[in-house]
């Protein structure tokens, strides 16, 4: 991948710049970029059928009013959920080993979110993303909609309301989910996308180079 991008900077730099220093400068960025290493790091804010997962660890927390609201949902074949998805981003180009310290400008995040390892919505950043070189950690919210029963129709309502609890409820994590992701950052010579997807997970950091 390192390549690609490589290539791709200097087909832009022949056809745009002559400065050695400027394709130099994009260069190095491109590979301080596919240093950059993402993890799924938690799920807050999460909504089922517009009721509040955060307390609640099993069907039996729910109120008798929720679950005849939920029985509304039901019968229309929809089950609607809203949450916050948390991605940690990670730049290590902090100046140590001979690099240069390297602060990147993530512009965007074209991002596919997989359930139990079914694709399901998909989007982008909402704003560009400052990225220290001091190998600091950021936050990136990605706000997320969609309707679990049109995921997943072939699953009973009661594993359908497991599944949001195991994602959002009391005792919920990101284990269950999984981004494949594409990575776009403003260099010298302008916005730059990675030629590939990352696969970002919460067990452990991952970059473009694994």
């Amino acid at each position: 991948m390192a390549r690609a991008w490589y290539r791709g900077a200097l087909l832009i730099g022949a056809v745009v710049l002559t400065g050695c220093g400027t394709v130099r400068q994009v260069t190095e960025t491109l590979v301080g970029v596919e240093r950059l290493r993402f993890r799924l790091a938690g799920v807050s804010e999460f909504r089922l059928a517009g009721i509040a997962l955060a307390q609640k660890a099993s069907p039996r927390d729910f109120s008798p009013m929720e679950l005849a609201q939920l029985l509304q949902y039901q019968q229309r074949r929809s089950l609607p959920v809203e949450l916050l998805l948390q991605v940690a981003a990670y730049n290590p180009n902090d100046g140590r080993a001979g690099r240069r310290r390297l602060p990147v400008t993530l512009t965007g995040l074209e991002w596919k979110l997989l359930i139990d390892e079914t694709p399901t919505v998909s989007g982008d950043l909402g704003a560009p993303v400052e990225l220290p070189g001091g190998g600091d950690t950021v936050l990136i919210p990605l706000r997320v909609k969609l309707d679990l029963y049109e995921f997943f129709a072939q699953r009973s309502w009661n594993e359908l309301i497991e599944l949001a609890l195991a994602i959002g409820g009391a005792r919920g994590s990101c284990a269950r989910l999984m981004l494949q992701a594409r990575p776009r950052v403003l260099t010298p010579l302008g916005e730059l996308h990675s030629p590939g997807y990352i696969t970002i997970v919460d067990k452990e950091f991952r970059s473009s180079l694994r």
